[in-house]
């Protein structure tokens, strides 16, 4: 017999394989409603192309500054907090939104350290989740001002208010609640230093994200508009609010992309192209130079 617990996952499962299909059968239509069919474009700038890709190594770069913020207080070697680090990218792309980076990282250090690290981690994530749902709800905003009411404004402006609450005093409200069940959990509190330092590190994490999509969309011969960047933060933002299925947010992002962009007039092969290009680039190609990276390394803990 199927215990309780395995059965709750094969639903959950098949649950995420039944919206994926989902998702993945709109994202097939409209590329069907393509009106020339999916048409590579005639001319690429290599130029720009190689811009493109020098972002990725600043990207990861910015992530490394988060990760060394969150380990200063650790008297680790410099190998280990490195080699934490690359485990964090490989355990990343196997969990969904790529939040499981902690896993990777957590296990190596000594279990009385494992907690912070993982709370750490965590509100890192948190920290870029709040940058990406902040300029994304603030793009919408600007985008469609005219279309907006007062109260719908408002909504907006409450949710991040609430967001940046949570994000600063979380853990220190749910420590102070009067129940058992959250006297029990010990809870690290983050120093509100380290948490704002995170987030101004995602916040310019943030902005390479954008700035590397644009100059993607540029490479594949779209014509220079500076609201683009509205668009495409809009983008982020709803990606980020977006529900994880396999790999992070494959066919999700792709579909949440073509539903947004074109709605500036940007062609569906083309966004297709930049959003699989920027995939390839930041995600997949990370992951397998840090595989290569810690086969080196005879004591590893993923590879």
């Amino acid at each position: 017999m199927i215990k309780a617990k395995q059965f709750r996952s094969i639903l959950f499962l098949i649950l995420k394989l039944g919206v994926f299909c989902a998702v993945a059968f709109l994202l097939f239509k409209k590329i069907s409603a393509f009106p020339q069919g999916f048409q590579l474009p005639e001319n690429i700038n290599i130029g720009l192309a190689l811009l493109f890709i020098g972002f990725m190594p600043f990207n990861w770069f910015i992530e490394w500054l988060k990760w060394k913020a969150i380990v200063a207080s650790k008297n680790i070697d410099s190998a280990v907090r490195w080699h934490s680090f690359l485990s964090g990218i490989v355990s990343g792309v196997v969990t969904p939104a790529y939040a499981g980076n902690f896993i990777g990282r957590m296990f190596y250090f000594d279990k009385k350290d494992r907690k912070e690290i993982v709370l750490n981690t965590l509100v890192s994530n948190g920290s870029q989740f709040m940058i990406s749902m902040t300029l994304g709800i603030g793009s919408f905003a600007i985008l469609y001002a005219a279309d907006i009411s007062r109260l719908e404004n408002v909504l907006m402006t409450s949710i991040l208010c609430i967001g940046f609450g949570l994000y600063f005093f979380g853990d220190t409200i749910l420590s102070k609640i009067p129940l058992i069940f959250f006297r029990t959990l010990d809870l690290v509190l983050v120093s509100k230093t380290l948490r704002t330092k995170l987030l101004g590190l995602s916040f310019l994490r943030y902005l390479t994200f954008i700035v590397q999509f644009f100059i993607a969309l540029l490479v594949f011969g779209v014509t220079l508009d500076l609201q683009l960047f509205l668009w495409i933060a809009l983008m982020y933002g709803a990606i980020t609010a977006a529900p994880s299925l396999f790999f992070g947010k494959i066919i999700v992002r792709e579909t949440i992309a073509l539903s947004i962009l074109t709605l500036a007039g940007i062609a569906g092969p083309i966004i297709l192209l930049a959003a699989f290009s920027t995939w390839l680039i930041n995600q997949i190609l990370p992951v397998v130079l840090a595989t290569l990276l810690l086969k080196k390394r005879q004591k590893h803990v993923l590879v």
